[in-house]
C-alpha cells in the first residue's frame, strides 16, 4: 500500500481530558488517506522550525475520505504538547499511511480488541470499521488503564453497539485491575463455549508482553501493534528495531510492523 509526504491543517483539535486530545487534519493533496487500515500509523510535524526536527509517529484513530484524518494522542513530552496546543488552520506535514495493519474480522472469529491507555487508536479504528460493514459484534473491546481519566471515547462504542468491558488499576471505572484479567476471563469463557477467538492488543509494552504470554499459552492466535521510538517512519534510521525469530535477528517496526504476530517477536 502506497504512502505520500503532503501538507495538512488542523481542523480541530478536541481536549478529552486527562492529557489526552484529538487532532482533526485537513489535507487538499492528493494522498491516499481512504486506504488506511488500522494499525497503520503517519508521522506528523508542525512548522517548527529548528525546534523539535522529528516528526512524532501516530495512529490513525480516524479517516473520512481521501481528505481528513485524525489521532488520538496524549501529552508526554514537547512534541504532543505542540501538537495539543495547535489551532485550526495550523500547517502540518503528515506523511503515511505507513506500515502494515490489523487484519478484518473473519467470519466465526470473534476478535478481542485489547487496549491500553493511549493503545486505543488503532483498535478503535477497528471497531469503527467492524461497526460500518455491520459487523460491530465481530469485535469486542478489553479496554484498560490507570484511572477513569485513562478511559476515552468509550461512547462511540455504545453508539456502535460494539460489546466491550473495562478495567482500571485503581477500581474507578469497571473491574479492578489490569485489562489482562479481563482478556483471561474471556478466553477461559470462549474455551468452555468452543467459540473461535483470536487476540489483538496496543498499549504500553509490558502490557503487550503480557497478552502475548496469556494468548501464546493459551494457543490463541495473537496479533500486536507494537509502539517504537520513530524518526523517519520508513525503515531509513533503523531505530525501531523489533527482536524476532528467524533468519534475522531483528525486523523493523515502521516498515515490518508495527502490527506482528505474537509468535515471531523474540520476548523474553
Amino acid at each position: 500500500m502506497s504512502a505520500a509526504h503532503f501538507a495538512a491543517t488542523v481542523e480541530s483539535r478536541r481536549d478529552l481530558g486527562g492529557g489526552y486530545f484529538i487532532l482533526s487534519l485537513h489535507t487538499d493533496a492528493p494522498a491516499p488517506i481512504e486506504d488506511t487500515v488500522p494499525g497503520q500509523f503517519v508521522m506528523v510535524r508542525g512548522d517548527w522550525g529548528r525546534d523539535l526536527l522529528n516528526p512524532r509517529a501516530f495512529s490513525v484513530l480516524e479517516v473520512d475520505g481521501a481528505q481528513r484524518l485524525a489521532i488520538l494522542a496524549k501529552i508526554f513530552g514537547r512534541g504532543t504538547a505542540r501538537l495539543a496546543a495547535a489551532e485550526p488552520g495550523e500547517p502540518m506535514t503528515v506523511t503515511g499511511p505507513l506500515g502494515r495493519g490489523f487484519a478484518a474480522p473473519r467470519a466465526g472469529c470473534t476478535q478481542l480488541l485489547v487496549a491500553g491507555g493511549v493503545g486505543l487508536p488503532p483498535l478503535l479504528f477497528q471497531a469503527r470499521r467492524a461497526a460500518e460493514n455491520g459487523r460491530p459484534k465481530a469485535v469486542e473491546m478489553l479496554y484498560g488503564g490507570r484511572g477513569r481519566d485513562d478511559l476515552v471515547l468509550v461512547d462511540q462504542l455504545d453508539a456502535w453497539g460494539t460489546p466491550y468491558a473495562l478495567a482500571t488499576d485503581d477500581g474507578s471505572v469497571g473491574r479492578e485491575g489490569r485489562v489482562t484479567l479481563l482478556l483471561e476471563e474471556r478466553i477461559a469463557t470462549a474455551k468452555a463455549a468452543g467459540e473461535a477467538i483470536e487476540i489483538l492488543a496496543c498499549g504500553p509494552t509490558p502490557m503487550l508482553a503480557a497478552v502475548r504470554t496469556i494468548g501464546l499459552a493459551a494457543g490463541v492466535a495473537t496479533y500486536l501493534c507494537l509502539e517504537e521510538n520513530m524518526a523517519c517512519g520508513f525503515g531509513v534510521c533503523l531505530g525501531c528495531a523489533v527482536p524476532v525469530h528467524g533468519p534475522r535477528p531483528y525486523r523493523y517496526c515502521c516498515t515490518d510492523g508495527p502490527v506482528f504476530d505474537a509468535e515471531e517477536v523474540r520476548w523474553p
